[in-house]
């Protein structure tokens, strides 16, 4: 530790411990009592044989557990001692914790301001007690501290200790010694009771360490001045009841958070270095049916967002101790990484704190030099993404370039996980850090597809358990928890990965997109550089004995593992007596107004007004992705490729029609359902599909009538898939732009230092393509541009355009309210962004234009729900869209690529004409697991669907119709039962007017009148003076909507837009239960969740 000055030295309050004298104490006063009042006696006698009656009771209960609890401890010993002889020696990432207690030398107390010195007199010890472990050993602490029995803090955190002399008198034993210098900047503030002595154990250890700390409590922070001076705080933050901070931690986080919601990003840059303990119990939130595990630290995630948000220095990741498993198990080893972290802090002196600013700006070709200068040595550290709209890459990309430019890892990249082999990426010593996606459906995105179903396959093997085994890996998921499968993928990678014999070396984050993909990513990202490291570090000892560290690190899980299970077993009997207890305080907590609490949701900054020029400081600029690729050219006829990819026979190792190899379909049928005058335009198209085959596979041709590759039948509540085009003058526009030909003919290869003989770069560009053809079908030209591909532009200017400054602040995290107006709400073209900086791709684009293509995300598919069933149109599935076309902020009129394509195109009602020159769609069928309708016509089933949301119903009631009339046949009421009758159903669709825009109207009103349809709800918006909408139907017809979705076996659909009415219908249903429905506001909320578990509540939203 470090030698620090000490000052005058102060002592915390020590409550006295009950001794054999205090007690004889106690009785000498009981009895004398007795003899002043006798009447005393008879409560004293009732009491006793109350006790005595529960003893015998429960000593059928208690000698067991008591038996129990002796061998239970005597095991916990053991397991110590096989940790510790685990971990020495080897690098296992994790650090045992020895039982033994740890002997600390006191020193005589003295008091500088006085000439007459008092020194303790020294005792005889008494025979040490048998040592308490795990949450009983912390709980004594607390309670032996007055931490839990409401002592009273002093009024100002330098006065929390008394004076030595009280201290002295007071105290059965001298007390560690804690150093309160008045000059430290060394902070640790404590919220709640229990972190009061939490914060005084970490005070010990810190002077221990040679540290000089100042204890405050957290409604005395503004006495630190954190937001002025530079500091050093440590903050140990208690949650209670409801995920709620603990009062005396309220108002801190209330300061910081406020400061976080008006927008004052890094004002604590260079100021404030901190860390967070939160403690927590999980206990508390039992009967909280939408609250989570993760909640029971719900206030220290709030500030630890905040702070990070304004910009402090983060020292360690965030510490989460959980009473209900023991705090122990998360106090010491966060307390083991702090010191360490905290002694480089301190040392530094605060020297150069605004060098992180600039992460990256100055890191030319990062990952490429990192690759390509790395030790033979250097273990591989491979990014892997999965992404369907691009948010997963662009996380994954962006942490690869951070991970080898700022952070300074070797042999660094970053590939979609469909280019490479799973084989090579299990192999012993690899590192993997998996990005994925999970779609509404629980289906993995479609760049990662063959790379999941070869790992699923690898670990199911006979050899699964092996495969993977000296292959360390964290996955960080991303999600919508809207959708029922949410995050399906990213568990099944965890779960996988375990079965193949891989290592976690980091636990998975899940990021949810209604809560903030991008804000979540970066603080589980903050956290991640470390037990990375801790990787790297034990990666040759993976390599060198992959099965021995496998079983090691397996064993030390094991073991912790088996401690917190202990411990929960010998609590078991406490918790249940207590369960009435705590069910009581969270009926007290329910009525606690809670106005001023920290919300659990992450919030984002108000937008500050984006400044008219770039500003001459630009802080935040992300490191430089790799650029994998580079173009070979290939001389004029050398045309090999062949766009729209796809055709009439299936490829792949399934023989079905995929996004990876669609079936070309025509459009058989086009019809426009708006009135001419309105300014929306909704199409209603059918597909051809009948004539696909394979050589492979024999579909079941009784649903279609048509097709013999099951792959392209279909069912409602399925989606189908279309590959679109890009606009033709845009394609001409950009190659102009960027000086290239549009006949150029180049081959895609690898970069040097990303070579991979088993794979090619960007499996959606075809070797022999032309430039037209990539502009045309492979790349994104109008979505927004993401901020990576914005940082390889700014690389590609000239230093003395000031458009490169204009690229590099979009990116930057300064410039956060720029693209925010600038790219997402203008979302301007690919073009439009190249002419921000005129020399962008200017000159040498022959050997620039891979690392264009590279940083260009692919052209998605676009999924439209099917509106048909094939018992109405076998093998010509419909859909129906709006034509996407607006007027951006600046007036520039902006339309969509896959609706304005389809749009244009000409219907071929049948085969007769020119094959050669019918247009034809690619196209793929995907299947939906969950939004289906009910095979059982008796389960009552409540559709809302406003807008284009009405497609698939249109389906659903088709297949319904059919089911209806199956019952007429007397077989099958006879297996249904006598009694057997169709269930309600109900359909609530919205739109503008009756006259303009009521889809399917004619559909909708003759399956009401053949009984289909029970009950047709239609908000009609704008023709009256206030505008209505499904929920305010939903509020009207609260009754009916209750009784539906009340019955066991109802099912609830929502399809449209999730931008806001997804929501609003979610809280109409909620709100029809609690006022029609019988049911509180949380029991209406546990239905819900426990209907979308069950895959009766199902949302199809899109934004």
């Amino acid at each position: 530790g470090q030698s620090r000055p000490q000052a005058n030295t102060k002592i915390p309050t020590r409550a006295v411990p009950m001794s054999d004298m205090n007690m004889a104490t106690l009785v000498a006063h009981v009895k004398n009592a007795v003899r002043q009042t006798p009447v005393l006696g008879i409560p004293l006698v009732l009491v006793s044989l109350c006790l005595l009656a529960a003893a015998i009771v429960l000593a059928p209960f208690a000698a067991p557990l008591a038996i129990a609890y002796f061998f239970l401890n005597r095991s916990s010993e053991e397991s110590g001692a096989k940790v510790a002889s685990l971990s020495s020696g080897t690098k296992t990432g994790v650090t045992a914790v020895p039982k033994t207690p740890v002997t600390t030398t006191t020193v005589p107390l003295s008091t500088a301001t006085s000439s007459k010195d008092t020194t303790a007199p020294a005792e005889t010890a008494p025979p040490a007690p048998a040592p308490l472990t795990g949450s009983a050993a912390l709980m004594a602490k607390m309670r032996k501290s007055g931490a839990v029995t409401g002592e009273k803090r002093a009024a100002t955190g330098a006065d929390t200790s008394v004076s030595t002399k009280a201290s002295a008198t007071k105290a059965s034993a001298p007390p560690t010694i804690v150093d309160n210098n008045t000059d430290s900047r060394f902070f640790i503030l404590y919220g709640g009771e229990a972190s009061t002595q939490i914060a005084r154990d970490l005070s010990d250890k810190a002077v221990a360490n040679g540290f000089a700390p100042r204890l405050f409590a957290m409604d005395d922070f503004k006495q630190c001045d954190l937001c002025q001076t530079p500091c050093t705080a440590i903050f140990v933050v208690e949650t209670i009841e409801n995920a709620q901070p603990a009062e005396a931690a309220g108002t801190c986080l209330r300061f910081f958070n406020r400061k976080r919601k008006s927008g004052e990003k890094d004002s604590l840059r260079g100021v404030l270095t901190y860390a967070v303990l939160g403690l927590g119990d999980t206990n508390l939130l039992l009967d909280r049916q939408t609250t989570t595990a993760k909640d029971c630290n719900q206030a220290a995630q709030t500030l630890d967002s905040a702070l990070l948000f304004l910009g402090a220095e983060k020292l360690v990741t965030r510490g989460e101790c959980n009473d209900a498993a023991g705090l122990e198990q998360a106090f010491e080893p966060w307390c083991e990484t702090l010191f360490p972290a905290l002694a480089k802090a301190l040392s530094s002196d605060g020297a150069d704190a605004a060098s992180t600013k600039n992460d990256g700006a100055n890191t030319n070709a990062a990952i490429q030099t990192a690759s390509k200068d790395a030790p033979a040595s250097s273990p591989s550290i491979k990014f892997l993404y999965g992404s369907q709209t691009g948010n997963a890459s662009e996380i994954c990309v962006s942490m690869a370039a951070e991970a080898a430019g700022a952070k300074g890892f070797a042999n660094v990249t970053c590939n979609s996980m469909n280019e490479k082999d799973v084989t090579d990426c299990l192999a012993p010593g690899n590192i993997l850090v998996f990005v994925v996606s999970s779609t509404g459906d629980g289906d993995a995105p479609d760049n990662c597809d063959m790379f999941f179903t070869r790992l699923k396959r690898a670990a199911k093997a006979k050899t699964g358990g092996s495969v993977g085994v000296g292959t360390q890996y964290t996955v960080l998921g991303l999600g919508d928890q809207n959708y029922t499968a949410f995050m399906a993928v990213p568990r099944a990678f965890s779960t996988f990965m375990e079965k193949a014999g891989a290592t976690a070396f980091y636990p998975r984050g899940e990021a949810d997109d209604t809560l903030g993909l991008y804000e979540y990513a970066e603080v589980w990202q903050d956290a991640l550089w470390e037990p990375l490291r801790k990787a790297v570090d034990d990666a040759p000892a993976f390599k060198l004995d992959p099965v021995k560290m496998a079983q090691e690190a397996a064993a030390v899980k094991a073991l912790a593992k088996a401690v917190v299970d202990e411990e929960k077993a010998a609590e078991k009997a406490r918790k249940e007596m207590a369960k009435e207890s705590a069910e009581a305080k969270v009926e007290m907590a329910k009525e606690v107004t809670t106005k001023d609490a920290v919300p659990s949701t992450v919030e984002t900054a108000t937008p500050q007004p984006v400044q008219t020029a770039t500003p001459s400081k630009i802080e935040g600029i992300p490191a430089l992705p790799a650029c994998r690729t580079h173009v070979k050219w290939l001389d004029a006829g050398k045309e090999t490729a062949v766009y729209p990819i796809g055709g009439s026979v299936a490829k792949g190792d399934d023989a079905a029609f995929t996004a990876a190899s669609p079936f070309l379909a025509r459009v058989s049928a086009k019809t426009r359902m708006t009135a001419p005058e309105s300014d929306r335009r909704v199409l209603h198209v059918e597909f051809d599909l009948t004539g696909g085959n394979n050589n492979s596979i024999g579909g079941d041709t009784e649903s279609t009538g048509c097709n013999t590759n099951s792959s392209l039948d279909y069912q409602p509540g399925d989606s189908i898939g279309v590959l679109p085009m890009n606009d033709s003058s845009l394609v001409a526009k950009i190659a102009k732009r960027l000086n290239l030909d549009l006949t150029s003919v180049f081959t895609l290869d690898w970069a040097p230092g990303f070579e991979d003989s088993k794979s090619k770069p960007l499996p959606h560009v075809q070797p022999g393509s032309t430039v037209k053809q990539v502009l045309t079908h492979c790349i994104d030209l109008t979505s927004p541009v993401r901020k990576s591909q914005l940082r390889v532009f700014a690389e590609f200017c000239a230093d003395d355009d000031a458009g490169k400054q204009v690229l590099l602040n979009l990116c930057s995290k300064s410039g956060k309210a720029a693209y925010a107006e600038t790219i997402m709400s203008e979302r301007p073209t690919l073009l439009e962004v190249l002419n921000l900086a005129p020399s962008c791709f200017g000159s040498d684009i022959q050997n620039t234009f891979g690392a264009f293509i590279d940083t260009t995300h692919q052209l998605q598919p676009r999924l439209y729900s099917i509106t048909t069933a094939p018992e109405c149109a076998p093998g010509k599935p419909c859909i129906a869209f709006s034509v996407v076309k607006h007027e951006s902020p600046a007036g520039i009129l902006r339309n969509g690529v896959a609706t304005t394509w389809l749009d244009g195109f000409e219907v071929f009602p049948d085969h007769d004409g020119d094959e050669g020159t019918t247009k034809t769609v690619p196209v793929f069928i995907k299947k939906s697991h969950t939004f289906k309708p009910p095979a059982d016509v008796t389960h009552p089933m409540l559709m809302i669907g406003p807008g284009t949301g009405v497609a698939p119903f249109r389906g659903f009631l088709q297949r319904r119709a059919k089911q209806l009339k199956e019952l007429t046949d007397d077989k099958k009421l006879k297996e249904m039962g006598s009694t057997a009758k169709p269930g309600a159903c109900v359909l609530f669709f919205g739109c503008r007017r009756r006259d303009e825009d009521f889809l399917y109207e004619s559909d909708l009103t003759e399956f009401v009148e053949h009984g289909v349809l029970t009950n047709l709800m239609c908000a009609f918006s704008r023709e009256q003076q206030e505008k209505r909408y499904v929920q305010h139907l939903i509020a009207e017809h609260a009754a009916e909507v209750a009784e539906i979705v009340k019955n066991e076996t109802a099912q609830v659909f929502v399809c449209g837009d999730g931008g806001g009415m997804a929501r609003d219908v979610h809280a109409a249903l909620r709100n029809a239960l609690v006022s029609d429905g019988g049911m509180d506001e949380q029991e209406a909320e546990a239905l819900l969740v426990a209907m979308t578990k069950q895959g009766r509540y199902v949302r199809d939203i899109w934004s």
